[in-house]
């Protein structure tokens, strides 16, 4: 924080010998100064707010440094007048910072303005810290016994004023960091929580080969996949997207990874679940929120899967080398209090037969020409290496969504969830 110089303070003034009674008269000022240091150092030192801080210091001004009018604005998120003696707040509140007071970069006598706005006022003290104003003090009616009282006056007030200023300042930035921290150690847990609630291991075997991976935007995201054994011979896959980022998505993602559990162990009709997944979502939300869903049964022994799309990015399925999207269904979940009609497919799938799930931060992902990564890059990239190891697959897709988007940060969350039905 930088003290501001004194500009046009006093008209220079011959050298002259004080007097005793003018020594005398100094030497109760600075007493006083020193006096008013100690009380503001110790009302700091008390974490008084900013509020009684301007208290303290408006009477140190009015009664001890002889300042009969005085205003002052303080620039917290926006201007606000924190003092204001013997001035109306109508007049007040007709001068205007930034047009007013922002020309002023340092302390200056106001007897050769020309802004109307500004009578009744004898200076103006600008407080700026790295070239940002943070506070303007208008003084009136200084009432002292010498022009080198007023400009002893008019340096210490410039002290006292950027003191508490810093103070204020350092109080808001601490106050910051500790909310800072606390959203921190909430995003940590949240996190961890999320992380609990993705499937912490994948079949890989002589049936089924699936593999995941997932990169939230931020810490935590709205996505959400899951694979949820029935009985030994049937399964179910997940791959869904909640409306929204951040803490909130992800919550309401866990109370959806939960109710799905819960319907698939209750029944295995995809109708169903789907339908009361709607009723769920729409009594935790109230409609503010939906989902895409793209939910998915399979059976080993009928090599039967069976899906449901509900207004999310059509999984890609090969098969016999020919290329399919996964796009029947309905509409989103969450939206309507009873969903329209619901389409379920059911396929009998070759054997090797691929799905590629995935949630549209992939193919919205954007690079830094404005390009998105889309669905054709997407197609390209499943046609050409869907035929190798799925984890080699997913490795080879990530590098490309690496390759793609350079040095730009993910824009949303990505998930993709992808298997081969031996």
């Amino acid at each position: 924080m930088q003290l501001n110089n004194v500009h046009t303070m006093v008209p220079p003034q011959q050298e002259t010998k004080l007097s005793i009674a003018e020594l005398e008269r100094l030497l109760s000022l600075k007493q006083l100064q020193i006096d008013s240091l100690l009380e503001i150092t110790q009302s700091i030192n008390n974490n008084r707010n900013a509020n009684e801080l301007f208290r303290i210091y408006e009477f140190i001004l009015q009664a001890q440094m002889g300042v009969e009018r005085l205003l002052v604005f303080h620039h917290n998120n926006q201007w606000d007048i924190v003092c204001r003696s013997k001035i109306s707040k109508e007049i007040a509140n007709t001068i205007v910072v930034e047009r007013d007071l922002m020309p002023y970069q340092e302390t200056t006598f106001l007897q050769n303005s020309n802004n109307t706005n500004l009578q009744g006022f004898d200076i103006v003290v600008p407080i700026y810290h790295k070239q940002e104003a943070l506070v303007f003090l208008l003084l009136g009616n200084i009432k002292t016994e010498s022009p080198k009282e007023l400009h002893e006056n008019i340096r210490f007030i410039q002290i006292i004023t950027s003191i508490i200023v810093v103070a204020i300042e350092n109080k808001r930035l601490f106050k910051q960091r500790l909310q800072q921290d606390a959203l921190e150690r909430d995003l940590d847990v949240a996190q961890k929580v999320q992380n609990m609630l993705i499937p912490s291991s994948l079949p890989y075997n002589q049936h089924v080969q699936m593999c995941a991976f997932y990169m939230p935007h931020r810490n935590v995201g709205g996505d959400y996949y899951d694979y949820v054994p029935l009985n030994p011979n049937e399964f179910i896959t997940c791959m869904a997207d909640v409306s929204g980022k951040g803490i909130p998505a992800a919550l309401l993602m866990s109370n959806v990874q939960a109710v799905v559990r819960t319907l698939a162990h209750e029944t295995n009709n995809l109708k169903e679940i789907v339908v009361k997944l709607n009723r769920t979502l729409l009594d935790i939300t109230g409609g503010d929120r939906f989902i895409t869903l793209f939910i998915a049964k399979y059976n080993l022994q009928t090599r039967e899967f069976t899906y449901i799309n509900a207004g999310h990015n059509p999984p890609f399925m090969i098969a016999n080398n020919t290329t399919q999207l996964l796009d029947k269904g309905c509409t989103l979940i969450g939206v309507f209090d009873k969903l329209p009609k619901i389409q379920q497919t059911t396929i009998t799938l070759p054997p090797n037969t691929v799905i590629i799930s995935y949630t549209d931060g992939l193919t919205d992902l954007e690079n830094n020409k404005n390009n998105m990564f889309g669905v054709d890059r997407l197609q390209n990239l499943v046609e050409q290496y869907a035929h190798l190891d799925m984890n080699e697959f997913n490795q080879i897709l990530l590098n490309n969504i690496n390759l793609f988007r350079g040095s730009e940060p993910y824009s949303d969350d990505i998930s993709v969830l992808n298997y081969r039905l031996v």
